[in-house]
């Protein structure tokens, strides 16, 4: 890609991010939780991302589902051979700490689009981290309807170890997001109902 493409993806970006926070709370998605800062999703927008993410269990997510979540073509979205939950949109390998995951985000996405058409408007960069981020806001697992934890564990790579903070559910075990150690103040900042 040129100079001018770089260019136009950085104006791109710079006129169409939003502020996630106020951006979810004024589409519906979001609210204060009981009178307190603790922020969770809308009784109606949890409706929504259950019945969405209800048929995406029994359907799957497939490529096209990822390619919408980037705004790229299908084509652009291939599976790599990989021991877990990823995609490669272009070059770029995106993972998903499990499964469950990707559904959720998938399902979240799905009910944005849904909920307002400005959704399509958010660069696909920050579609796709303010989907991870509303993970965080499950009160309980949204796939068997256990308590959610956050946890410290220590994850070994080739340069050394490292610790990393997971969102999981206690009863299945799914784990909906992993994050290094210094993020933790951000997590329990925004975490909703835990």
């Amino acid at each position: 890609m040129g100079d001018k493409s770089a260019r136009d993806r950085i104006q791109r970006r710079r006129e169409n991010d939003v502020d996630p926070e106020t951006f979810l709370e004024t589409v519906g998605a979001i609210q204060a939780a009981d009178g307190t800062e603790q922020l969770g999703f809308t009784p109606a927008f949890e409706s929504l991302v259950r019945d969405r993410l209800e048929t995406i269990r029994e359907t799957g997510v497939d490529a096209a589902d990822v390619a919408r979540l980037f705004g790229v073509e299908r084509a652009a979205v291939d599976v790599p051979s990989r021991p877990y939950t990823a995609y490669e949109i272009h070059d770029t390998v995106r993972n998903w700490p499990s499964d469950a995951a990707l559904k959720f985000d998938v399902a979240v996405d799905t009910a944005l689009r849904e909920t307002t058409d400005r959704w399509s408007e958010v660069t696909p960069r920050q579609r796709y981290r303010i989907a991870q981020s509303v993970r965080s806001f499950q009160g309980a697992c949204f796939f068997c309807g256990g308590q959610l934890d956050v946890s410290d564990t220590s994850v070994e790579s080739c340069c050394g170890s490292r610790g990393v903070l997971t969102i999981r559910c206690d009863d299945c075990a799914r784990r909906f997001l992993e994050f290094t150690a210094d993020r933790t103040d951000d997590v329990e900042a925004t975490a909703g109902g835990n």
